[in-house]
């Protein structure tokens, strides 16, 4: 069921945000007014930010398509807490060094040249180009990427601005700086990226506003993302939005936010979409769907939506097709090949090759101990295994050398190309992140690989397995693009299939040796 379909009656069902008017960012900035690219600050045709203006909710989420007026917001979010909240710092994130910089120049620098009178004399000189004085506030200025930039810095209220260009631990990292803060404060906005990752991931965890669309002929109220692409649609030569129930046209600017998950309040979330954004033409939104070649750009900058390609991660009902008959072994003639990921317990695969496929998972499962993985390798009978050097280095080097031979600790190396190199000397293996990851997830994808029969820990192993996903990657520096495997979840499964995968194609060649379809 939509969940536009939920609401008979708006006001009864779903409270609305309280618009304070006085006191709050959106009547602080119409008052002044604030000056905005040589105009005073307005909500004409953008009124959907009035009430995301007036909230004042500790803990916000905003998960944007491009263009929608949010860093805008949170810029004058951050001057305006410096000087009217007791704060003793700020600290505003980037995805990078660079974007600092021209953050500051192009538009922090001009907003306060455009008002002087008003943000102007609220700043005092600092020694920093990137660290502010507002009143008695400091504003910091950083990137995500740098650790360094990263500590040292009471802080009470945080803004991460793009979160999803940065890394989970980076993020984690950040709110330690309001550790010691009575406030603690956060404002996270980004475009999406993967479902279940990042900004995605923040949303899910808030009370999820979006933007419904009130029609003028028949009251009914329309959710313009649940119904796209039909909300779309084209009458007399040209593309109007559509009244889900009557199909007459809506105005963007006559609309409530509505909490899907009215009863959350201790995270506030609001989506935001080009779909009702004043300056986007709903032709070249929908030409645009019809004919674009980059589905992943067109979801996340177009409409706001975390979105991946089927062949960039699996789903568990994918993994869960190849369970065949056969039970989850206790023991295997062999021979065997294992793999075992590192975690608060030891994550086991054991595997075997077959002639018609890649091979066939005969063991999945969890152990406390390396002791017991020695009993494995015998009543099993594996001849190659790969673990994971890390993070306990110490056993699993003392388990390779109770298996000379046998087992081989392995470190993911990106400058590693073209396969594994084995090392025999010092028991080790390396191999190239994303590639291995590739050829693994390719055994998954197109069924050249045969698990045990259906049970409580082969759904962990699929959800494991559903909760990596790649996503591409662009260096700062060099501008070079790269794909890479992040972790939506508990992975561990996802890793030691992958080690064991490794094992099995030991002395086959290519990586991709026996997964050509």
């Amino acid at each position: 069921m939509l969940f536009a379909q939920l609401l008979t009656s708006i006001e009864q069902k779903f409270p609305r945000v309280e618009v304070k008017d006085c006191g709050s960012l959106g009547a602080w900035a119409e008052k002044t007014p604030v000056i905005l690219d040589g105009r005073p600050f307005s909500f004409n045709r953008h009124e959907y930010l009035v009430t995301p203006y007036a909230d004042d909710h500790p803990h916000m989420v905003e998960i944007k398509a491009a263009q929608m007026g949010l860093t805008t917001k949170a810029m004058l979010k951050t001057m305006f807490t410096a000087r009217y909240r007791n704060f003793r710092g700020i600290l505003y994130l980037f995805p990078s060094r660079t974007d600092v910089t021209e953050f500051a120049k192009g538009r922090i620098d001009p907003l306060i040249e455009d008002n002087p009178s008003s943000l102007g004399k609220w700043l005092q000189d600092t020694d920093s180009a990137n660290v502010k004085k507002i009143w008695n506030c400091f504003l910091y200025l950083r990137g995500m990427k740098s650790r360094v930039g990263l500590k040292s810095i009471p802080v009470d209220f945080i803004v991460f601005d793009e979160m999803d260009e940065a890394s989970p631990s980076a993020v984690d990292m950040a709110l330690e700086r309001m550790s010691h803060s009575e406030f603690r404060e956060v404002l996270k906005l980004s475009n999406p990226t993967l479902p279940d990752y990042g900004i995605d991931k923040a949303f899910q965890e808030t009370d999820q506003r979006y933007w419904l669309l009130k029609c003028s002929a028949c009251g009914e109220y329309t959710c313009l993302e649940d119904t796209f692409p039909q909300c779309l649609l084209e009458a007399g030569g040209r593309v109007i939005r559509a009244c889900r129930r009557c199909q007459a046209k809506l105005n963007p600017s006559i609309g409530e936010w509505v909490a899907r998950r009215p009863s959350v309040t201790e995270r506030r979330g609001y989506h935001y979409s080009q779909l009702f954004s004043h300056y986007i033409d709903p032709a070249d939104i929908l030409h645009q769907f019809r004919t674009t070649n980059n589905l992943t750009e067109f979801y996340n900058l177009k409409l706001g939506m975390a979105y991946v390609e089927a062949t960039n991660r699996l789903s568990v009902q994918e993994v869960l097709t190849l369970c065949g008959d056969e039970g989850n072994a206790s023991s295997d003639p062999g021979p065997c090949s294992m793999g075992v990921d590192q975690g608060k317990v030891l994550h086991a695969v054991i595997g075997k090759r077959e002639r018609q496929r890649a091979g066939k998972i005969v063991h999945i499962g969890e152990y406390e101990d390396w002791e017991q993985l020695d009993r494995l390798m015998k009543i099993f009978n594996v001849s190659r295994a790969v673990v994971d050097a890390l993070p306990e280095t110490r056993n699993a080097r003392a388990f390779a050398e109770r298996h000379k031979g046998k087992v081989f600790l392995c470190y993911y190396s990106e400058h590693q190309k073209s396969g594994y190199k084995w090392n025999e000397g010092d028991l080790t293996v390396h191999s190239n992140r994303t590639e291995s990851l590739d050829a693994s997830h390719v055994e998954i994808q197109f069924a050249k690989i045969a698990l045990p029969r259906e049970c409580d820990i082969v759904k962990e192993f699929a959800q494991h397995c559903a909760n990596t996903a790649k996503k591409l990657e662009e260096d700062d520096e060099t501008g070079s693009k790269r794909y890479v495997y992040v972790k939506l979840g508990p992975d561990h499964f996802r890793h030691a299939f992958n080690y064991e995968a490794m094992a099995r194609h030991y002395g086959a060649g290519s990586l991709f040796a026996d997964c050509i379809f």
